[in-house]
């Protein structure tokens, strides 16, 4: 039974290290930051629109946040990349991606194409928001180290390298079947 999941704030690389672990794993991947896009669509909304009803009604938080707990509990052999898969998939390998921030803020301002002022505006602001929504809906305040089973800083290592870091421990540690 083989389930991962991998959290990290933005601009650590989550998705990015999850899809190409994904591939070389030969496992699933799911993104919640994709799961948020859809219902964004389903529910005849903009992004930025359902970003602003999260910080106000609990129900999308509380809708994405069950999805990824029952995805977790039917099935095997994926990776979630979310900031809560760790604790809603308790049974699977928990990574955790940090990065320096300066460097989060010029990979945001880089993927987005929005000056580097702008990005560390938007980010503190936003992650602000979605810590507190954490606190008030799951009494969540821990993001330790602790919590995790593998915790890379990817501030100065490539994807490939993050990747390659993530497989070494698999192997070495036994948690999962390769």
């Amino acid at each position: 039974m083989a389930k991962i999941t991998i959290f990290g704030l933005a601009g650590t690389g989550t998705s990015s290290t999850g899809k190409m672990l994904a591939e070389k794993l030969g496992y699933t991947f799911m993104s919640s930051g994709n799961m948020f896009r859809k219902m964004a669509e389903e529910t005849n909304h903009t992004l930025k629109e359902l970003e602003e009803l999260s910080k106000k009604e609990s129900k999308y938080d509380i809708e994405l946040d069950q999805k990824i707990k029952k995805f977790g509990e039917e099935n095997n052999n994926f990776i979630v990349e979310s900031r809560l898969a760790w604790y809603f998939i308790p049974d699977s390998l928990k990574i955790k991606l940090t990065c320096d921030f300066d460097a989060r803020i010029e990979r945001i301002a880089n993927r987005e194409g929005i000056s580097a002022q702008e990005a560390k505006e938007h980010t503190i602001h936003r992650e602000e928001a979605i810590f507190e929504r954490y606190a008030r809906y799951y009494g969540i305040t821990d993001f330790s180290d602790d919590k995790f089973d593998l915790v890379i800083n990817n501030t100065d290592i490539p994807l490939s390298g993050v990747v390659e870091k993530i497989e070494n421990f698999i192997k070495s540690s036994s948690l999962l079947p390769l």
